[in-house]
């Protein structure tokens, strides 16, 4: 009989509160076929009977699932979580805090979603900035340390997009050596190409996720007035380059094809007409989801961009907001990541998404001041565990509301609960799967 084991909790029946009292609990998932249906349900529903009597209700939340990230999910390959962030900045305060007697350190940054991140099959930021080695430098010609995308990418970034409006900040020299750093790290990259033959070789990026063919193609609607220097290329948008290159992306056999796409108007919390026509253009000629991101706040977003059309959801998230950075203005202070499940079924891939919101704290812990990605759920619920002042909180809470307004009746959330044990963390799912 096969079975798959895995922690699960079904929110519908049970609260959030009573999680952190059984998130160590497992539990046999049976999978039901028809000679044994009646008395699998039997089962099923005496494990259901047996947690309810051990766990209390008090939640705020309404339906929710739970799972566990010590545990590697998907083992039958019938599913892939996908984890989309915002744009990883690099401000002069940020270089600041991160340097140390021997180099650079960022892993800080990262530590309270770093368990998040690798739970998933795949997670995926925005780099936007160069890295062209020293002098480091903020706005307006944004270089980091190397050692940034380095500690993003033992945090559980595996894939990262470099077209934006500061990819040739320090011109060429600049993108060919951010490029040459990545391929050093054997660190998965699109959107900017040493010349046109390699983005032929190499665009649209399709990448085998535990069995899923993908298809990845990113696109910004410039560089800031600075010329591409030849012979790079960055991929701009233009509709007609766009419409073949998912008909390529068709042609190398992707299932599933995800566009990321820069746009928009800075601070402005509603997508604008020409955001709203390409997210309509590239679904209907082949995408399956478009991911935005450049405005540094969180926009709306929609499970149903094409309403006249039956295919159903066509996901379409106009912007994440910043991952990390030093914008400290109201909405810009934080960010949503979007966790993308894919569904191996009869009919084909059927997707599913939920926003996970957090919030950057600028600030001391354990006395050491750094950047810090809070998930804003559980930092409002243990401020304690995150050593929150009372102005942080303040701060928290304004980000966490107004996110929650915006986004209300337009995707699910899921939140993330950080434990220093990382086995220990777990996500929560509202409304359940």
């Amino acid at each position: 009989m096969a079975k798959l084991q895995f922690f699960f909790i079904l929110r519908k029946v049970f609260p959030h509160d009573y999680l952190q009292k059984c998130n160590k609990m497992r539990f046999y998932v049976f999978i039901i076929d028809k000679r044994h249906k009646m008395k699998k349900l039997m089962i099923a529903a005496l494990l259901l009977m047996t947690v309810a009597a051990m766990c209390q209700d008090n939640s705020r939340k309404g339906n929710q699932e739970t799972k566990t990230l010590g545990e590697k999910q998907n083992t039958a390959d019938s599913s892939i979580r996908i984890i989309f962030c915002g744009d990883l900045m690099g401000h002069d305060s940020q270089i600041e805090t991160a340097k140390t007697s021997e180099g650079y350190d960022y892993a800080p940054c990262f530590q309270f979603i770093e368990g998040y991140l690798k739970g998933a099959d795949l997670a995926i930021a925005n780099l936007e900035l160069t890295l062209a080695g020293p002098p480091y430098k903020g706005y307006p010609h944004f270089c980091s340390p190397d050692q940034l995308l380095k500690d993003a990418h033992q945090a559980g970034f595996s894939l990262f997009t470099t077209c934006n409006n500061h990819c040739v900040d320090r011109g060429k020299n600049g993108l060919l050596r951010t490029l040459q750093i990545f391929d050093s790290l054997n660190i998965p990259h699109l959107g900017t190409y040493r010349n046109e033959e390699e983005r032929q070789s190499n665009y649209p990026l399709i990448m085998d996720v535990k069995g899923f063919k993908l298809a990845f193609l990113t696109y910004t609607y410039g560089t800031n007035g600075i010329s591409i220097p030849e012979p790079t290329v960055v991929n701009m948008i233009d509709t007609a380059i766009i419409k073949a290159d998912l008909e390529e992306a068709q042609a190398r056999g992707a299932e599933y094809v995800i566009a990321m796409v820069h746009w928009g108007s800075e601070y402005q919390t509603t997508a604008n007409s020409r955001q709203k026509g390409l997210a309509e253009f590239l679904l209907n000629h082949g995408a399956d989801i478009v991911i935005g991101g450049h405005p540094h706040v969180v926009q709306n977003a929609t499970m149903d961009a094409l309403p006249n059309n039956d295919k159903s959801p066509e996901i379409v998230v106009y912007s994440m907001g910043n991952l990390i950075s030093n914008i400290r203005k109201i909405n810009a202070d934080g960010g949503i990541m979007i966790e993308l499940e894919l569904k191996r079924e009869k009919e084909g891939i059927a997707q599913d998404c939920w926003y996970m919101p957090y919030w950057v704290r600028k600030g001391q812990f354990n006395g050491l001041y750094q950047f810090y990605i809070l998930p804003s759920y559980d930092a409002r619920q243990h401020p304690e565990k995150y050593q929150l002042t009372e102005d942080d909180i303040r701060l928290l809470t304004t980000f966490d509301n107004n996110t929650h307004l915006r986004l209300q009746g337009q995707l699910k959330e899921c939140s993330y609960q950080w434990e220093r044990d990382i086995d220990s963390c777990s996500v929560h799912y509202s409304p359940a799967r």
